[in-house]
């Protein structure tokens, strides 16, 4: 059975998944070039059955995650003032959807008359319209968001038997639903409205901070090290708790206008970083209580998650350290982008046995063919060399300390960059973070990731192998060894911790070739890895995307398929450099 996915809200996409194996999955951002776009992955479509090798007419079914329509749920790229002194809260406050319902079946039921199905009709019979005009004839289910992030976590686990928990801002009308998941099947425990989320809390210092919130919690999250989480932790526990009785987080606050001044006014005696740090410490006390909670009522030691709470790798780290769990899976499309996966995974186990099973990779996007990379090269008038061990010729740039920007073969799924569409450097320059964010154009707070052998990560990461298919995906931090820090100052962040891609010859046979290389020319085992892209520019998918990438990052080579262009303008490191770089090693 082949059923085609589709995720339409925070991070639109397709996928096309065969009897319970993802072929293909894309996110509409890196086709059209909208960062997270929200709306109906019209190119995502396309893309995906072409990459499946799969003719329209040979899908069964089409899954649409969502129940209630994207276009009036909250969007939480606009949902909190970016000025809170001039701009007053859009949607949800203009509709006045405060405590009194928020906390209700009332609050669910409103939630849901902002999501008629009037609206949701017309919307929905307009892709209707493209769908069947892109040969696409099979019934059209749409399928509840959570229950969505539920499967993409499950059925890609590779365990029969686990608790499988979203967390995310809203969903449906919820911020979170728990399933016990056995054989296959998943049941549905509990749930809590969305009014509780502590995801209104983070995002809200995320617009605070004067960053964008539903695209910058990653910034406090890293911000938050440089922080004491004790200065303004009451703050927040007094405007959100966990309560066990309830099996719930509690909102005592309310949503709007009043709220966020309240708050603001609050939290203006604080620094930055203290208030990061305190909101991060009480979403891991509130989040792994939780977990914990769920955990002892259900005896289900081994935890799968998704939603876009999961993005936050700190928090993912405090729950792989709970003594009553056991291992810890993150799905590695945690957020709303893996909602078309787990819509077809969903519909995919109504009519057809499907088997938890471990992803191999998350290669299932783009391709990259070398007659596309060498036409786009000469059409950009870029001199290039063709190379037969391009793994091996880029090592040797690294090991000589150059920055190369690499672009090979299928695209990654998810928001992390696995070595496929990423920026490649030595993890030895503890200077790094500041002038390569500067040549990008970026702000952050933490460190650049590590890639590392997987035959070497135990020397390196304290805990591992606990949790090493979730590390795999870049989707938590470990605490560095002595020797990371002495070797990699890098990637290693003001807390002692990194958040490393495992890299083994089974996940990526290419990137893992570059790693033993570089090793064997160096004596080290990884490199710094990051998003090939622009900051504020999704992650490079086409030939051009990386070719324009490469010219405005004023990188040192691209790395491109087989070819490898040189940047005109770069000098070359000095021996002393070099001589250095083998001295720490040594």
């Amino acid at each position: 059975m082949t059923v085609l996915g589709i995720g339409l809200q925070h991070d639109a996409g397709a996928a096309v998944v065969s009897d319970g194996r993802v072929l293909a999955a894309v996110n509409e951002e890196r086709l059209n070039r909208k960062k997270l776009y929200w709306g109906w992955p019209r190119l995502s479509v396309g893309e995906v059955l072409g990459l499946a090798g799969i003719h329209p007419s040979d899908i069964d079914l089409v899954a649409v995650a969502n129940t209630t329509h994207s276009t009036y749920a909250p969007d939480w790229e606009n949902f909190y003032p970016t000025d809170l002194k001039r701009r007053a809260l859009i949607r949800l406050s203009k509709l006045g959807l405060a405590r009194a319902i928020g906390g209700s079946q009332l609050g669910i039921s409103s939630y849901r008359l902002l999501n008629s199905k009037r609206l949701r009709y017309f919307e929905t019979h307009r892709f209707e319209d493209f769908l069947r005009s892109e040969g696409i004839t099979a019934k059209i289910a749409t399928i509840d968001h959570h229950e969505a992030h539920l499967a993409s976590a499950y059925f890609t686990s590779g365990w029969d038997s686990c608790l499988s928990l979203s967390l995310d801002g809203v969903g449906d009308g919820y911020c979170s639903r728990i399933a016990v998941c056995r054989g296959g099947q998943m049941e549905t425990i509990h749930k809590i409205p969305f009014y509780h989320t502590p995801g209104q809390y983070y995002g809200f210092v995320t617009g605070w901070a004067g960053f964008t919130p539903g695209k910058h919690e990653g910034k406090i999250t890293g911000l938050a090290a440089h922080g004491d989480p004790d200065s303004a932790i009451d703050i927040f526990r007094d405007r959100i708790s966990y309560s066990e009785d309830k099996f719930s987080f509690v909102n005592h606050g309310m949503w709007g206008w009043a709220e966020y001044e309240h708050l603001s006014r609050r939290l203006e005696p604080f620094g930055k970083a203290d208030v990061a740090a305190s909101v991060q410490k009480h979403l891991e006390d509130l989040v792994t209580r939780y977990i914990n909670q769920a955990v002892e009522e259900t005896g289900l030691r081994k935890v799968v998650l998704s939603g876009g709470i999961f993005a936050n790798v700190k928090l993912n780290q405090r729950i792989r350290e709970l003594e009553n769990v056991k291992e810890v899976y993150i799905h590695p499309n945690m957020g709303d982008g893996g909602l078309g996966v787990g819509s077809a995974l969903v519909e995919q186990a109504k009519h057809f046995p499907i088997v938890p099973s471990r992803l191999d990779n998350v290669y299932f996007g783009t391709d990259l063919k070398g007659s596309q990379i060498e036409n786009e090269l000469r059409n950009g008038g870029l001199p290039f060399q063709k190379y037969d061990n391009i793994e091996l010729e880029i090592a040797k740039l690294l090991a000589t300390g150059y920055v190369v920007a690499r672009a090979s073969g299928r695209m990654e799924y998810g928001p992390r960059a696995l070595g496929n569409r990423s920026i490649l450097y030595q993890a030895t320059d503890a200077t790094v973070n500041e002038w390569l964010n500067k040549r990008l154009k970026r702000t952050e707070f933490m460190p650049f990731a590590p890639a590392i052998l997987r035959e070497r990560t135990g020397a390196y990461y304290e805990g591992y192998p606990s949790s090493e298919y979730a590390a795999e995906f870049m989707t938590m931090t470990y605490d560095a060894t002595t020797r990371c820090k002495r070797e990699a100052p890098a990637i290693v962040h003001v807390d002692g911790t990194a958040r490393p891609q495992v890299v083994s010859e089974r996940t990526n046979p290419s990137f893992h070739q570059i790693l033993r290389e570089y090793e064997r020319l160096t004596g080290f085992p990884q490199i710094i890895n990051t998003s090939f892209n622009m900051h504020e520019e999704p992650i490079v998918c086409t030939p051009a995307d990386a070719i324009r990438a490469f010219q405005l990052g004023h990188l040192d080579f691209l790395a491109i398929g087989s070819y490898v262009v040189r940047n005109p303008d770069l000098q070359d490191p000095s021996s002393s450099d070099i001589r250095e770089i083998h001295a720490i090693h040594a």
